[in-house]
Protein backbone atom coordinates (compact mmCIF):
# COMPACT_ATOMS: atom_id res chain seq x y z
CA UNK A 1 0.00 0.00 0.00
CA UNK A 2 0.89 3.53 -0.76
CA UNK A 3 3.04 5.28 1.52
CA UNK A 4 3.90 8.43 -0.45
CA UNK A 5 2.14 11.72 -0.75
CA UNK A 6 0.30 12.18 -4.52
CA UNK A 7 0.97 14.71 -6.63
CA UNK A 8 0.36 15.85 -9.78
CA UNK A 9 -0.17 12.12 -11.09
CA UNK A 10 3.06 11.04 -9.07
CA UNK A 11 3.66 9.49 -5.70
CA UNK A 12 6.00 11.40 -4.04
CA UNK A 13 7.47 11.45 -0.67
CA UNK A 14 7.24 15.16 1.46
CA UNK A 15 9.48 17.69 0.42
CA UNK A 16 10.88 18.25 4.37
CA UNK A 17 11.27 13.92 4.61
CA UNK A 18 9.48 14.53 7.47
CA UNK A 19 7.62 11.68 8.70
CA UNK A 20 4.08 11.16 10.60
CA UNK A 21 3.70 8.18 13.22
CA UNK A 22 0.86 6.61 13.65
CA UNK A 23 -0.54 5.00 16.70
CA UNK A 24 -3.07 1.80 16.80
CA UNK A 25 -5.67 3.38 19.25
CA UNK A 26 -5.97 -0.12 20.50
CA UNK A 27 -2.93 -0.30 21.79
CA UNK A 28 -1.02 2.78 21.87
CA UNK A 29 1.97 1.71 19.75
CA UNK A 30 2.95 3.09 16.23
CA UNK A 31 1.51 0.93 13.61
CA UNK A 32 3.41 3.07 10.74
CA UNK A 33 5.09 5.67 9.40
CA UNK A 34 3.78 7.97 6.58
CA UNK A 35 5.08 11.05 5.01
CA UNK A 36 4.23 14.11 6.90
CA UNK A 37 3.58 16.82 3.92
CA UNK A 38 4.20 20.57 4.85
CA UNK A 39 3.21 24.42 3.71
CA UNK A 40 5.70 23.22 -0.07
CA UNK A 41 3.70 19.92 -0.41
CA UNK A 42 0.42 21.83 -0.48
CA UNK A 43 1.66 24.66 -2.85
CA UNK A 44 2.36 21.75 -5.01
CA UNK A 45 -0.36 20.03 -5.18
CA UNK A 46 -2.57 23.44 -5.22
CA UNK A 47 -0.66 23.94 -8.83
CA UNK A 48 -0.99 20.89 -10.04
CA UNK A 49 -4.88 20.92 -9.07
CA UNK A 50 -4.60 24.38 -10.88
CA UNK A 51 -3.04 23.79 -13.75
CA UNK A 52 -5.17 20.48 -14.50
CA UNK A 53 -8.53 22.61 -14.30
CA UNK A 54 -7.14 25.40 -16.57
CA UNK A 55 -5.04 23.02 -18.90
CA UNK A 56 -6.16 19.75 -18.36
CA UNK A 57 -9.06 17.69 -20.34
CA UNK A 58 -10.52 16.42 -17.35
CA UNK A 59 -13.33 19.57 -17.25
CA UNK A 60 -13.84 19.25 -20.99
CA UNK A 61 -14.39 15.68 -20.78
CA UNK A 62 -17.99 14.62 -21.27
CA UNK A 63 -20.31 13.41 -17.70
CA UNK A 64 -20.12 10.13 -19.31
CA UNK A 65 -16.20 9.85 -20.08
CA UNK A 66 -15.46 11.40 -16.32
CA UNK A 67 -17.94 8.35 -14.97
CA UNK A 68 -16.04 5.56 -16.70
CA UNK A 69 -13.14 6.63 -15.00
CA UNK A 70 -14.51 7.21 -11.65
CA UNK A 71 -16.27 3.71 -11.99
CA UNK A 72 -12.47 2.22 -12.71
CA UNK A 73 -11.52 3.88 -9.36
CA UNK A 74 -14.68 2.45 -7.50
CA UNK A 75 -13.57 -0.82 -9.25
CA UNK A 76 -10.25 -0.60 -7.73
CA UNK A 77 -11.51 0.41 -4.57
CA UNK A 78 -13.78 -2.56 -3.73
CA UNK A 79 -10.78 -4.44 -4.95
CA UNK A 80 -8.85 -3.68 -1.74
CA UNK A 81 -11.90 -3.12 0.86
CA UNK A 82 -10.05 -5.69 2.85
CA UNK A 83 -7.04 -3.05 2.72
CA UNK A 84 -9.08 -0.25 3.86
CA UNK A 85 -10.96 -2.78 6.32
CA UNK A 86 -7.46 -3.32 8.23
CA UNK A 87 -6.16 0.22 7.76
CA UNK A 88 -9.48 1.47 9.65
CA UNK A 89 -9.20 -0.89 12.17
CA UNK A 90 -5.31 0.00 13.19
CA UNK A 91 -5.57 3.82 12.47
CA UNK A 92 -9.51 4.55 14.12
CA UNK A 93 -9.61 1.66 16.15
CA UNK A 94 -13.44 0.30 14.98
CA UNK A 95 -13.85 -2.92 16.24
CA UNK A 96 -13.09 -5.28 13.49
CA UNK A 97 -16.53 -6.91 13.06
CA UNK A 98 -18.04 -3.55 12.15
CA UNK A 99 -15.52 -2.06 10.00
CA UNK A 100 -16.23 -3.72 6.73
CA UNK A 101 -20.14 -3.20 6.79
CA UNK A 102 -19.85 0.43 8.75
CA UNK A 103 -16.69 1.79 6.99
CA UNK A 104 -16.37 0.43 3.97
CA UNK A 105 -19.38 -1.17 2.32
CA UNK A 106 -21.29 1.83 2.95
CA UNK A 107 -19.23 4.36 1.40
CA UNK A 108 -19.16 2.47 -1.63
CA UNK A 109 -22.78 2.29 -2.37
CA UNK A 110 -22.83 6.34 -1.31
CA UNK A 111 -20.15 6.59 -3.81
CA UNK A 112 -21.40 4.58 -6.78
CA UNK A 113 -24.64 6.29 -6.26
CA UNK A 114 -22.75 9.98 -6.61
CA UNK A 115 -20.86 8.80 -9.70
CA UNK A 116 -24.17 7.28 -11.90
CA UNK A 117 -25.95 10.67 -11.05
CA UNK A 118 -22.39 12.33 -12.19
CA UNK A 119 -22.72 10.48 -15.51
CA UNK A 120 -25.56 12.47 -16.85
CA UNK A 121 -25.49 15.74 -17.96
CA UNK A 122 -26.84 18.26 -15.43
CA UNK A 123 -28.02 21.32 -17.87
CA UNK A 124 -31.52 22.01 -17.78
CA UNK A 125 -33.81 23.91 -20.03
CA UNK A 126 -35.83 26.62 -19.49
CA UNK A 127 -39.26 27.67 -21.66
CA UNK A 128 -38.08 29.23 -25.01
CA UNK A 129 -38.81 32.79 -24.97
CA UNK A 130 -40.82 33.90 -28.20
CA UNK A 131 -40.10 37.40 -30.09
CA UNK A 132 -38.68 39.37 -33.25
CA UNK A 133 -36.03 36.86 -32.27
CA UNK A 134 -36.81 33.35 -31.16
CA UNK A 135 -34.57 32.42 -28.33
CA UNK A 136 -33.16 29.76 -26.60
CA UNK A 137 -32.15 29.44 -22.73
CA UNK A 138 -30.46 26.75 -20.49
CA UNK A 139 -29.23 26.62 -16.72
CA UNK A 140 -25.69 24.88 -17.24
CA UNK A 141 -23.90 23.66 -14.38
CA UNK A 142 -20.27 23.66 -14.29
CA UNK A 143 -17.42 22.95 -12.54
CA UNK A 144 -16.14 25.25 -9.61
CA UNK A 145 -12.30 24.33 -10.12
CA UNK A 146 -9.89 23.37 -7.77
CA UNK A 147 -11.68 21.90 -4.91
CA UNK A 148 -9.65 21.69 -1.59
CA UNK A 149 -11.27 18.84 0.45
CA UNK A 150 -10.15 18.49 4.49
CA UNK A 151 -11.35 15.08 6.20
CA UNK A 152 -11.38 14.51 9.76
CA UNK A 153 -10.31 10.88 11.29
CA UNK A 154 -13.83 9.77 12.70
CA UNK A 155 -14.97 8.56 9.06
CA UNK A 156 -11.99 8.77 7.08
CA UNK A 157 -12.76 6.67 4.14
CA UNK A 158 -16.33 7.64 4.27
CA UNK A 159 -15.49 11.26 3.69
CA UNK A 160 -12.76 10.84 1.56
CA UNK A 161 -15.24 8.56 -1.18
CA UNK A 162 -18.04 11.79 -0.48
CA UNK A 163 -16.10 13.91 -1.31
CA UNK A 164 -14.04 12.87 -3.99
CA UNK A 165 -16.72 11.18 -6.10
CA UNK A 166 -19.18 14.43 -6.76
CA UNK A 167 -16.27 16.88 -6.97
CA UNK A 168 -14.46 14.62 -9.55
CA UNK A 169 -17.34 13.52 -11.47
CA UNK A 170 -18.58 16.86 -12.00
CA UNK A 171 -15.01 18.00 -13.57
CA UNK A 172 -13.32 19.49 -10.61
CA UNK A 173 -9.61 18.96 -9.50
CA UNK A 174 -9.07 18.31 -6.12
CA UNK A 175 -6.44 18.90 -3.13
CA UNK A 176 -7.28 15.89 -0.63
CA UNK A 177 -6.23 16.22 2.96
CA UNK A 178 -6.79 13.57 5.54
CA UNK A 179 -6.31 14.30 9.48
CA UNK A 180 -3.14 13.38 10.80
CA UNK A 181 -4.53 10.37 12.80
CA UNK A 182 -5.66 8.51 9.81
CA UNK A 183 -4.22 9.34 6.93
CA UNK A 184 -3.32 5.99 5.02
CA UNK A 185 -6.77 5.16 3.32
CA UNK A 186 -6.84 8.59 1.57
CA UNK A 187 -3.36 7.54 0.57
CA UNK A 188 -4.21 4.83 -0.60
CA UNK A 189 -7.15 6.17 -2.82
CA UNK A 190 -4.60 9.02 -3.58
CA UNK A 191 -2.75 5.62 -5.61
CA UNK A 192 -5.85 4.02 -6.89
CA UNK A 193 -6.39 7.10 -8.79
CA UNK A 194 -3.35 6.94 -10.56
CA UNK A 195 -3.83 3.12 -11.49
CA UNK A 196 -7.73 3.84 -12.61
CA UNK A 197 -6.56 6.28 -15.09
CA UNK A 198 -7.58 9.76 -13.17
CA UNK A 199 -5.29 12.27 -15.35
CA UNK A 200 -2.52 14.08 -13.45
CA UNK A 201 -3.04 16.76 -11.13
CA UNK A 202 -6.96 15.72 -10.81
CA UNK A 203 -6.99 14.59 -7.52
CA UNK A 204 -3.53 14.87 -5.19
CA UNK A 205 -3.34 13.86 -1.46
CA UNK A 206 -1.36 15.65 0.61
CA UNK A 207 -0.90 14.75 4.39
CA UNK A 208 -0.01 17.39 7.32
CA UNK A 209 -1.50 19.79 9.92
CA UNK A 210 -2.62 23.34 9.94
CA UNK A 211 0.92 24.05 7.72
CA UNK A 212 -1.03 22.59 5.00
CA UNK A 213 -4.41 22.94 5.71
CA UNK A 214 -4.35 27.03 5.77
CA UNK A 215 -2.66 27.21 2.19
CA UNK A 216 -5.51 24.80 0.99
CA UNK A 217 -7.91 27.25 2.52
CA UNK A 218 -6.42 30.82 2.21
CA UNK A 219 -4.44 30.30 -1.49
CA UNK A 220 -5.96 32.45 -4.30
CA UNK A 221 -5.90 29.36 -6.47
CA UNK A 222 -8.35 27.33 -4.98
CA UNK A 223 -12.00 27.91 -5.73
CA UNK A 224 -13.90 25.89 -3.47
CA UNK A 225 -13.29 24.32 0.18
CA UNK A 226 -14.81 21.73 1.58
CA UNK A 227 -14.46 20.80 5.53
CA UNK A 228 -15.80 18.17 7.62
CA UNK A 229 -15.24 18.79 11.16
CA UNK A 230 -15.39 20.80 14.50
CA UNK A 231 -17.64 23.91 14.66
CA UNK A 232 -14.31 25.81 15.55
CA UNK A 233 -12.32 25.06 12.48
CA UNK A 234 -15.43 25.55 10.46
CA UNK A 235 -15.78 29.03 11.32
CA UNK A 236 -11.97 29.39 11.15
CA UNK A 237 -11.76 28.35 7.44
CA UNK A 238 -15.20 29.85 6.79
CA UNK A 239 -13.58 33.57 7.57
CA UNK A 240 -11.01 33.15 5.86
CA UNK A 241 -12.02 31.51 2.45
CA UNK A 242 -14.70 34.52 2.98
CA UNK A 243 -11.84 37.09 2.14
CA UNK A 244 -11.54 35.14 -1.76
CA UNK A 245 -15.55 34.46 -1.85
CA UNK A 246 -14.39 30.67 -1.88
CA UNK A 247 -17.50 28.40 -2.29
CA UNK A 248 -17.98 26.59 1.20
CA UNK A 249 -19.38 23.15 1.98
CA UNK A 250 -19.15 22.91 6.04
CA UNK A 251 -20.31 19.40 7.95
CA UNK A 252 -19.57 20.71 11.33
CA UNK A 253 -20.41 19.88 14.91
CA UNK A 254 -23.84 18.09 16.10
CA UNK A 255 -25.55 18.16 19.64
CA UNK A 256 -28.78 16.02 18.40
CA UNK A 257 -31.80 15.05 20.23
CA UNK A 258 -33.81 11.83 20.16
CA UNK A 259 -36.74 13.34 21.77
CA UNK A 260 -39.26 10.63 23.25
CA UNK A 261 -42.49 11.07 23.57
CA UNK A 262 -44.78 9.75 25.74
CA UNK A 263 -46.63 7.57 24.17
CA UNK A 264 -43.32 5.49 23.07
CA UNK A 265 -42.24 2.12 23.43
CA UNK A 266 -39.07 2.57 26.19
CA UNK A 267 -37.26 -0.88 24.59
CA UNK A 268 -37.48 0.72 20.82
CA UNK A 269 -36.30 3.95 22.45
CA UNK A 270 -33.66 1.95 24.47
CA UNK A 271 -32.18 0.32 21.13
CA UNK A 272 -32.38 3.19 19.14
CA UNK A 273 -30.38 5.22 21.20
CA UNK A 274 -27.84 2.52 21.78
CA UNK A 275 -26.16 3.95 18.81
CA UNK A 276 -24.70 6.32 21.17
CA UNK A 277 -21.60 4.15 21.00
CA UNK A 278 -21.20 3.35 17.67
CA UNK A 279 -17.49 4.69 16.67
CA UNK A 280 -16.85 5.09 20.40
CA UNK A 281 -19.43 7.76 20.07
CA UNK A 282 -17.22 9.88 17.61
CA UNK A 283 -19.94 10.46 15.25
CA UNK A 284 -21.50 14.38 14.62
CA UNK A 285 -25.12 12.98 14.08
CA UNK A 286 -25.20 10.48 17.09
CA UNK A 287 -28.19 11.26 19.57
CA UNK A 288 -26.47 12.76 22.77
CA UNK A 289 -29.52 14.42 24.45
CA UNK A 290 -32.04 11.94 24.93
CA UNK A 291 -35.01 13.77 25.93
CA UNK A 292 -37.59 11.37 28.40
CA UNK A 293 -41.03 12.29 29.15
CA UNK A 294 -41.52 12.23 33.28
CA UNK A 295 -43.97 9.61 32.97
CA UNK A 296 -40.98 7.24 30.65
CA UNK A 297 -37.89 8.00 32.52
CA UNK A 298 -37.18 5.86 35.10
CA UNK A 299 -38.18 3.12 32.79
CA UNK A 300 -36.10 4.17 30.16
CA UNK A 301 -33.37 5.10 32.11
CA UNK A 302 -33.37 1.44 34.11
CA UNK A 303 -33.05 -0.20 30.47
CA UNK A 304 -30.53 1.62 29.64
CA UNK A 305 -28.05 1.77 32.13
CA UNK A 306 -28.54 -2.06 31.66
CA UNK A 307 -28.04 -2.66 28.22
CA UNK A 308 -25.44 0.01 28.46
CA UNK A 309 -23.50 -2.03 31.28
CA UNK A 310 -22.82 -5.22 29.18
CA UNK A 311 -21.15 -3.64 26.21
CA UNK A 312 -17.76 -5.50 25.63
CA UNK A 313 -15.26 -2.33 25.53
CA UNK A 314 -12.11 -3.97 24.08
CA UNK A 315 -8.70 -4.33 21.53
CA UNK A 316 -10.83 -3.37 17.89
CA UNK A 317 -8.77 -6.53 16.49
CA UNK A 318 -10.95 -8.40 19.02
CA UNK A 319 -14.09 -9.80 16.90
CA UNK A 320 -15.92 -10.20 19.79
CA UNK A 321 -15.49 -6.29 21.04
CA UNK A 322 -18.44 -3.86 20.53
CA UNK A 323 -17.10 -0.59 20.79
CA UNK A 324 -13.35 0.02 20.61
CA UNK A 325 -11.18 2.99 21.55
CA UNK A 326 -11.39 6.27 20.83
CA UNK A 327 -8.59 7.51 18.57
CA UNK A 328 -6.46 9.27 20.45
CA UNK A 329 -4.95 9.84 24.32
CA UNK A 330 -5.37 13.35 23.49
CA UNK A 331 -9.12 12.74 22.75
CA UNK A 332 -9.54 10.43 25.04
CA UNK A 333 -8.18 13.26 27.90
CA UNK A 334 -10.85 15.85 26.09
CA UNK A 335 -13.88 13.41 26.95
CA UNK A 336 -12.79 12.43 30.52
CA UNK A 337 -12.58 16.38 30.78
CA UNK A 338 -16.26 16.71 29.64
CA UNK A 339 -17.24 13.61 32.07
CA UNK A 340 -15.71 15.35 35.12
CA UNK A 341 -17.43 18.33 34.10
CA UNK A 342 -20.71 17.15 34.19
CA UNK A 343 -19.78 15.35 37.69
CA UNK A 344 -18.89 19.21 38.68
CA UNK A 345 -22.07 20.64 37.31
CA UNK A 346 -24.34 18.00 39.65
CA UNK A 347 -24.90 15.59 36.83
CA UNK A 348 -25.56 11.65 37.97
CA UNK A 349 -23.26 9.26 36.32
CA UNK A 350 -25.95 6.53 36.08
CA UNK A 351 -22.99 4.13 34.27
CA UNK A 352 -19.88 4.05 33.50
CA UNK A 353 -18.21 7.28 33.92
CA UNK A 354 -13.91 5.54 33.97
CA UNK A 355 -11.88 3.66 31.95
CA UNK A 356 -12.46 0.00 31.69
CA UNK A 357 -9.85 -2.75 33.35
CA UNK A 358 -8.45 -4.05 30.17
CA UNK A 359 -4.95 -5.99 29.64
CA UNK A 360 -4.56 -3.07 26.92
CA UNK A 361 -2.69 0.46 27.32
CA UNK A 362 -4.99 1.73 24.46
CA UNK A 363 -6.96 4.63 24.25
CA UNK A 364 -10.14 3.60 26.24
CA UNK A 365 -13.27 4.98 28.35
CA UNK A 366 -15.83 3.19 29.32
CA UNK A 367 -19.74 3.90 27.66
CA UNK A 368 -21.16 6.95 29.62
CA UNK A 369 -24.99 7.49 30.24
CA UNK A 370 -25.33 11.07 32.52
CA UNK A 371 -29.09 11.77 33.99
CA UNK A 372 -30.54 14.64 36.15
CA UNK A 373 -28.64 16.94 33.00
CA UNK A 374 -29.74 20.52 32.59
CA UNK A 375 -29.98 21.15 28.93
CA UNK A 376 -28.39 24.54 30.26
CA UNK A 377 -25.10 22.22 31.08
CA UNK A 378 -21.78 22.26 29.00
CA UNK A 379 -22.19 18.65 28.86
CA UNK A 380 -25.31 19.15 26.95
CA UNK A 381 -24.37 22.07 25.11
CA UNK A 382 -20.88 21.21 23.58
CA UNK A 383 -20.03 18.43 21.28
CA UNK A 384 -18.20 15.76 23.19
CA UNK A 385 -17.43 13.24 20.26
CA UNK A 386 -17.32 10.38 22.64
CA UNK A 387 -19.82 7.49 24.32
CA UNK A 388 -21.53 9.97 26.57
CA UNK A 389 -25.22 10.28 26.73
CA UNK A 390 -27.13 13.01 28.09
CA UNK A 391 -30.85 11.78 30.06
CA UNK A 392 -32.83 15.39 30.06
CA UNK A 393 -36.52 14.78 31.83
CA UNK A 394 -39.55 17.00 30.37
CA UNK A 395 -43.02 17.30 31.20
CA UNK A 396 -44.10 15.07 28.48
CA UNK A 397 -45.64 18.01 26.77
CA UNK A 398 -44.71 18.13 22.94
CA UNK A 399 -43.64 21.92 22.76
CA UNK A 400 -41.71 21.92 25.85
CA UNK A 401 -39.85 19.00 24.26
CA UNK A 402 -39.50 20.52 21.02
CA UNK A 403 -38.29 23.76 22.58
CA UNK A 404 -35.43 21.53 24.49
CA UNK A 405 -34.73 19.98 20.91
CA UNK A 406 -34.47 23.52 19.51
CA UNK A 407 -32.37 24.82 22.48
CA UNK A 408 -28.67 24.81 20.55
CA UNK A 409 -26.50 26.10 18.56
CA UNK A 410 -26.40 23.11 16.18
CA UNK A 411 -28.58 21.66 14.04
CA UNK A 412 -27.05 18.43 12.63
CA UNK A 413 -30.00 15.78 13.10
CA UNK A 414 -32.19 14.99 15.59
CA UNK A 415 -35.32 11.87 15.95
CA UNK A 416 -38.58 11.34 16.94
CA UNK A 417 -40.00 8.35 19.18
CA UNK A 418 -43.61 8.00 19.43
CA UNK A 419 -46.10 5.65 19.31
CA UNK A 420 -48.14 7.75 16.98
CA UNK A 421 -46.14 8.22 13.92
CA UNK A 422 -48.40 10.94 12.74
CA UNK A 423 -47.75 13.02 15.95
CA UNK A 424 -43.78 11.85 15.53
CA UNK A 425 -43.88 13.49 12.14
CA UNK A 426 -45.83 16.93 13.13
CA UNK A 427 -42.80 17.23 16.03
CA UNK A 428 -39.87 16.19 13.53
CA UNK A 429 -41.13 18.77 11.37
CA UNK A 430 -40.24 21.42 14.03
CA UNK A 431 -37.12 20.23 14.58
CA UNK A 432 -34.19 22.33 13.39
CA UNK A 433 -32.29 20.24 11.87
CA UNK A 434 -30.88 19.17 8.55
CA UNK A 435 -32.15 15.25 9.50
CA UNK A 436 -34.60 14.00 11.62
CA UNK A 437 -35.76 10.70 11.45
CA UNK A 438 -39.14 9.40 13.35
CA UNK A 439 -39.19 5.63 14.79
CA UNK A 440 -36.13 5.29 12.91
CA UNK A 441 -32.44 5.41 13.05
CA UNK A 442 -31.19 4.61 9.29
CA UNK A 443 -31.91 6.48 5.44
CA UNK A 444 -31.04 5.80 2.18
CA UNK A 445 -27.85 6.33 0.34
CA UNK A 446 -29.12 9.44 -1.53
CA UNK A 447 -30.56 11.72 1.37
CA UNK A 448 -29.11 15.04 1.84
CA UNK A 449 -26.79 15.31 5.18
CA UNK A 450 -25.95 18.81 6.37
CA UNK A 451 -26.74 21.15 8.98
CA UNK A 452 -29.07 23.89 10.23
CA UNK A 453 -27.42 26.87 12.46
CA UNK A 454 -23.85 25.88 13.79
CA UNK A 455 -23.78 22.66 12.11
CA UNK A 456 -22.73 23.77 8.40
CA UNK A 457 -23.25 25.07 5.65
CA UNK A 458 -24.15 22.94 2.20
CA UNK A 459 -25.22 19.44 1.84
CA UNK A 460 -24.15 16.18 0.81
CA UNK A 461 -24.50 12.87 -0.77
CA UNK A 462 -27.61 12.73 -3.53
CA UNK A 463 -28.58 15.30 -5.98
CA UNK A 464 -27.98 18.31 -3.85
CA UNK A 465 -24.90 16.82 -2.80
CA UNK A 466 -23.54 16.55 -6.61
CA UNK A 467 -24.98 20.06 -7.40
CA UNK A 468 -22.54 21.55 -4.83
CA UNK A 469 -19.81 20.92 -6.72
CA UNK A 470 -21.02 22.83 -9.91
CA UNK A 471 -21.06 26.70 -10.37
CA UNK A 472 -24.91 27.80 -12.21
CA UNK A 473 -25.04 29.19 -15.79
CA UNK A 474 -28.03 31.33 -17.50
CA UNK A 475 -26.91 30.47 -21.11
CA UNK A 476 -29.12 32.48 -23.39
CA UNK A 477 -29.06 32.28 -27.37
CA UNK A 478 -30.84 33.81 -30.34
CA UNK A 479 -31.59 31.65 -33.34
CA UNK A 480 -29.87 34.33 -35.45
Amino acid sequence: MSEQLVIDGELRDAVGGNELAVDDPSTGEVCRSVPRGEAADADAAIDAARRAFDDGPWPHMTPAERAEVMRALGRLVEEHAADLEQLLVEELGVPCSLARAIHVDRPAANYWDLVERGSRALDTPLPPIEGPVPTTQVVVREPRGVVSAIVPWNFPHFLNLWKTAPALVTGNTMVLKPALETPSPALLLGRLALEAGVPPGVLNVVTGGPDVGEPMVSDPRVDMVTFTGSTGVGRHIASVAGAGMKRLLLELGGKSAMLVLPDADPGGVVEAVMRFVLNSGQGCALMTRLLLPEALHDAVVDQLVQVVGGVKVGNAHDPSTQMGPLVSSAHRERVEGYIAAGIDAGANVAVGGGRPTLDDDGYYVEPTVFTEVDNAMKIAREEIFGPVLCVIRYSGEVDEGVALANDSDLGLAGAVWAGDVAAGIAAARRIRAGKVTVNAYTSTIDGPFGGYKLSGVGRELGQLGLEEYTEVKHLVWGSR
